[in-house]
């Protein structure tokens, strides 16, 4: 079956309950870049479940630096075929299991930095990811797609150069993802409104100046020196009203300037009703790659060693205190769940009506993220 039969078929077939309509919501704002540890899927399943969810692909949100732009607009037509094609043979449950190797943390702190300049100061790869057809004729040293086993394979060491052209290949392969999807939601004639609107009621600089106040209170960054924010307003309602508005919501996303998928950003999200906080956290691989790794039995003990500590925390940040219910779970990469290589836990606390969602980093004892909902 072609992935353009598998979409109508989804359109047609796909029920979701509310409760996943939930989380999906709650996952796709934590997730609106790719570093989301709980909403990680391969590129295109993640799209059509946001497209079905909120008529719109999110892309409407992201605008690609000028040079970015220009480059992936100068593609050329087979070019774009043979993305659009590693796009119908990837089915890959994570993002990088379309790659041969996971990059190591180096390399990710390493692409976190060289994306940042290949946004913001069009600094682009010299050569093109090289094709064959069979792994045997991979040389083992370059960055190279295998049409066989349909991945990108990676040397053991990669130079600045081959990290940039991974960088490359990767955004040219959202690219051309976006330019599908829109594609074929235009074909299957659906007019949802995007749930992507204008700020109201309120500015955007009176957003980004509330947001430096939690920011404060858990990171010790009110003000982020040479970071760029960019205030969403992100307002499911407005494609599907019947579900109420609890879930509109003001994001202020602080960015390094020409930062993407791997580079930390800081996030503090309001209530679009009555602009109450929901949560603030840290995020980006480049942090998860520079925390400390844990075992499987480091972690679990770790995880009961660690809980007076977050209570503490919750207590001294926000008030909270003597818990009713506590779940936790502790977190691995989600490029390889299960791996001996936990960082952090989540903890969820429910104190009367009201639950508080945390992550904590095992490593740095500290707070990564924490979340607040009604129940």
């Amino acid at each position: 079956m072609s992935r353009r039969d598998f979409n109508k078929d989804l359109f047609s077939n796909i029920e979701i309950t509310q409760d996943i309509k939930n989380e999906i919501y709650e996952n796709c704002r934590r997730g609106q870049r790719t570093s989301d540890l709980r909403f990680r899927y391969s590129g295109v399943i993640t799209a059509l479940i946001v497209i079905l969810i909120f008529g719109c692909t999110g892309a409407g949100s992201y605008a690609y630096y000028r040079s970015v732009q220009s480059r992936m607009e100068a593609m050329q037509p087979e070019e774009i075929k043979e993305y659009a094609l590693d796009l119908d043979n990837d089915t890959s449950v994570t993002i990088d299991g379309a790659y041969s190797r996971r990059l190591t943390d180096e390399e990710s702190l390493r692409v976190a930095e060289l994306e940042r300049k290949y946004n913001a100061e069009g600094e682009f790869p010299e050569g093109e990811v090289k094709r064959v057809a069979t792994l045997a004729e991979w040389d083992g040293e370059s960055v190279c797609y295998v049409e066989e086993d349909h991945k990108l394979h990676l040397p053991d060491k990669m130079t600045d150069e081959q990290l940039l052209l991974f960088i490359d290949y990767q955004t040219k392969k959202d690219y051309v993802m976006k330019q599908e999807v829109e594609e074929m939601w235009e074909e299957e004639g659906v007019d949802t409104p995007s749930p992507y609107v204008d700020v109201e009621n309120i500015t955007e600089a009176e957003l980004i100046e509330m947001s430096r106040e939690p920011l404060e209170k858990l990171f010790g960054k009110g003000t982020i020196e040479g970071w760029e924010p960019v205030v969403q307003a992100f307002k499911p309602s407005a494609a599907y009203p019947e579900d109420g508005t609890d879930h509109d919501m003001y994001n202020v996303i602080w960015n390094q300037a020409g930062g993407s998928s791997y580079s930390t950003d800081y996030i503090v999200v309001f209530n679009m009703n009555d602009l109450s906080l929901i949560g603030v956290a840290v995020r980006g691989k480049e942090h998860w790659a520079g925390l400390k790794s844990f075992t499987d039995a480091e972690a679990a003990a770790k995880v009961e060693t660690d809980l007076p500590k977050v209570c503490a925390e919750i207590e001294r940040l926000y008030g909270y205190k003597n818990y009713d219910s506590e779940r936790h779970e502790v977190y691995y990469d989600y490029t390889d769940p299960g791996e001996n290589d936990a960082r952090q836990t989540r903890y969820v606390f429910t104190f009367g009506n009201k639950t508080v969602d945390v992550m904590w980093d095992l490593g740095d004892e500290k707070l990564a993220s924490v979340e607040f909902f009604d129940e």
